[in-house]
């Protein structure tokens, strides 16, 4: 069964999501789009081959006159929130790209709304699908129990307008997925936070850029964190470089000879390699392609997607955490944010 699908927002990202992973959906048509400069909805969905009676400015006026069964939002962040909650009054599944929304109450407020409705939430937290990730996560008691995580992240980023004006920008906008990969790894959600947060002399940004922090998850294993996206010189790849120490020996994802990927160094400092080629998964599966297809399942079978709003209320609230200490200087505790 095909879905009929609206998509809101074609910038530069969500116009790459649409033509690189929604054409390429085997789940998905499109029932129309939606974005705010006419311009650029005109030149996008032509080349994504979209009628123009079904092109709309408005997303609400889009969602009232189209026939559809799903929204993907792939807007700006602030707007998150408002599009979300019309697409859900108006009886539509959501697929959501990160970070969910903004605040955390508001984040409470849409999964309850899904949940009085009978729909689907879904957050885009695409990294769980990637390779890099999946084969991290594989590798986790291979050298013994884990005991705690160094997890680094560099890139200088030139922000988008929005971006450059928002708070708690690093920490929404790119640490949303290495602490969703944090919780992912282990399965622990993240029980307490403490950390600063900061800008430099010159930087183009309003909030703060880079994050340092500590916690502590549920399962009391302690992860570190280092992150900056205002940071000249060598960058990281996007899902970071990682170190899990255990018991006997290390697993890293990061470059230690062989390029990027996964090593298993055990405790006679043999070092070993994880191929990517026969998988976990194929190129066509990775990333936004497997977002789509358990969004379309869970869609079709009524299931919670792993990557549900309830679930994505985790993420959030240790991310609002992280900002919450850095003013206070005090340990804050993520699941007190979840109401």
């Amino acid at each position: 069964m095909t879905l009929k699908l609206i998509q809101v927002g074609l910038g530069m990202h969500g116009f790459g999501v649409a033509l690189h992973f929604v054409k390429a959906s085997e789940d998905f048509r499109y029932a129309g789009v939606a974005e705010i400069n006419p311009d650029r909805l005109k030149n996008c969905a032509a080349e994504l081959g979209v009628p123009e009676e079904n092109c709309f400015t408005d997303y609400k006026e889009a969602f009232a006159a189209l026939e559809a069964d799903a929204v993907f939002v792939t807007a700006a962040s602030p707007y998150h929130y408002e599009i979300c909650k019309a697409a859900l009054e108006q009886g539509l599944h959501v697929l959501v790209e990160k970070p969910f929304v903004l605040d955390i109450g508001e984040a409470c407020e849409l999964v309850g709304l899904a949940k009085q409705k009978g729909l689907i939430l879904m957050v885009s937290q695409n990294y769980r699908y990637q390779n890099h990730v999946l084969s991290l996560k594989n590798a986790i008691g291979e050298v013994g129990q884990p005991l705690f995580v160094q997890a680094q992240f560099f890139y200088d980023h030139f922000g988008k307008d929005y971006q450059q004006v928002m708070d708690n920008f690093m920490l929404l906008e790119m640490a949303v997925h290495h602490v969703d990969m944090i919780r992912y790894l282990f399965e622990s959600n993240i029980k307490s936070v403490s950390g600063k947060t900061w800008n430099i002399e010159g930087s183009m940004y309003k909030g703060h850029p880079n994050v340092q922090a500590s916690m502590e998850l549920d399962n009391g294993m302690p992860v570190f964190y280092l992150g900056s996206l205002v940071s000249k010189g060598l960058s990281s790849p996007w899902e970071g470089e990682w170190r899990i120490q255990c018991q006997e020996g290390s697993i890293h994802l990061g470059d230690l000879g062989q390029g990027y990927g996964v090593y298993i160094v055990d405790a006679q400092q043999n070092k070993r390699f994880i191929s990517y080629e026969n998988g976990p998964l194929p190129d066509s599966k990775q990333g936004i392609h497997s977002v789509l297809a358990e969004f379309a399942a869970r869609i079709q079978d009524g299931g919670e997607p792993a990557l549900s709003g309830r679930d994505n209320l985790h993420t959030l609230a240790a991310l609002i955490a992280f900002s919450d200490s850095a003013k206070t200087g005090s340990v804050s505790y993520p699941a007190t944010y979840i109401k």
